[in-house]
């Protein structure tokens, strides 16, 4: 018996039994012994009110959708023009919050990005700016660790093991060790969320294992591994999960992903404004609020009354202030970490003693003596 057509048509049970039960709960495939599976395609080629459909190449082309569902992040399908097409910008974002909070966003992790962190992390050190919060949030497309390594190597002690790289067919595992000084010792707050890629969460899953960075965001994907491309014709190409990377304690975050030490999530829309090339907010302005405008002596002088303007604006239906007129989004897991920076300085320059010092004994009081 030729058991070819067999294996693929188990392959494509899930695909075909998702698309026709609409309503019924999905089945799971593990319960079903292999005769199940055979007698379960028997009966819909034969019986099936679209027989007809369940062609060979049918249920090749669901064989394969089935499979590329259950290895998930594992593997998947691209088209050739969206491989080659640049979907997001390249570069790293360097700015200054405030004095003391340095902000850094790589975009695309090219290979020049590296260079450009490193950089501007020694500008930073060397201008003595005492915090710093790294931004892993773009969506940027796989790739290679090498890059990671290079940017992890500004913060990481020289000599120290960053990560390893499983490889298929391969017994020893390739180790990344850094080899330059740290440029950054200070404290660091790392941003993720789940379009983190998989060397942005490469660079949290080391920084938080190593407790040199407090994790801020949604838990990412876990596509923590090496893919490679091949063509499969003229459209498609084939990406695949081919070495896996792990943490010098052999722990693996492949589909489980990096849990933040804070939880924070950020809506998708206000995310594509925020992220959005064309219409990207400066990052002061997703983080400080704008006060709402008073009647004060300026507006007097002007002959104005903001608030009556705005209780006008919200009688008619309209924003309540033209701060929200300008739909302006906030980034509330930047914010979030800058209230957690701040609120860390104030605390430290506050001499506090949080243990419970006994009281100075009160003076001893004598009662005056008449001379003899």
């Amino acid at each position: 018996m030729n058991l070819c057509p067999w294996i693929a048509l188990a392959a494509a049970l899930p695909a075909l039994l998702q698309a026709e039960a609409d309503t019924a709960a999905p089945v799971k495939i593990e319960g079903i012994s292999q005769a199940a599976v055979q007698n379960a395609f028997q009966i819909l080629r034969s019986e099936y009110i679209r027989s007809g459909d369940l062609n060979f190449d049918e249920l090749n082309r669901a064989a394969l959708q089935g499979l590329l569902e259950r290895l998930d992040l594992g593997a998947g399908l691209v088209r050739k023009i969206e491989a080659q097409r640049p979907d997001i910008p390249t570069g790293v974002i360097a700015e200054k919050l405030t004095p003391e909070i340095a902000f850094l966003r790589p975009q695309s992790f090219a290979p020049e990005e590296a260079t450009q962190l490193l950089t501007k992390l020694r500008e930073f050190a060397e201008a003595k700016v005492p915090n710093l919060i790294l931004d892993l949030r773009s969506g940027a497309a796989p790739g290679d660790f090498e890059i990671a390594a290079s940017m992890l190597e500004g913060f990481l002690p020289e000599g120290e093991v960053m990560f390893k790289l499983k490889q298929v067919g391969r017994e020893s595992a390739q180790l990344f060790i850094s080899h330059a000084k740290p440029l950054w010792t200070s404290p660091l707050l790392v941003l993720v969320d789940e379009d983190t890629s998989n060397l942005g969460e490469a660079l949290a899953a080391v920084l938080q294992q190593r407790k040199q960075a407090i994790v801020l965001g949604s838990r990412t994907r876990g596509a923590t591994v090496r893919y490679e491309t091949r063509p499969l014709d003229d459209v498609w190409l084939m990406r695949y999960a081919r070495a896996e990377m792990l943490l010098p304690d052999d722990t693996s975050l492949f589909e489980k992903g990096i849990r933040p030490d804070f939880s924070i999530d950020l809506p998708a829309g206000a995310k594509l404004a925020l992220f959005s090339q064309d219409k990207r907010p400066q990052l002061k302005q997703t983080i400080f609020d704008q006060s709402r405008p008073r009647y004060n002596e300026a507006a007097l002088v002007a002959r104005k009354n903001p608030e009556l303007e705005e209780y006008i604006r919200r009688s008619t239906g309209g924003p309540a202030n033209m701060a929200d007129s300008n739909t302006q989004a906030h980034d509330a897991v930047l914010q979030r970490a800058v209230d957690i920076l701040v609120t860390r300085a104030h605390l430290d320059a506050v001499d506090l003693h949080w243990d419970a010092r006994p009281g100075e004994a009160p003076p001893t009081v004598r009662k005056a003596t008449r001379a003899p």
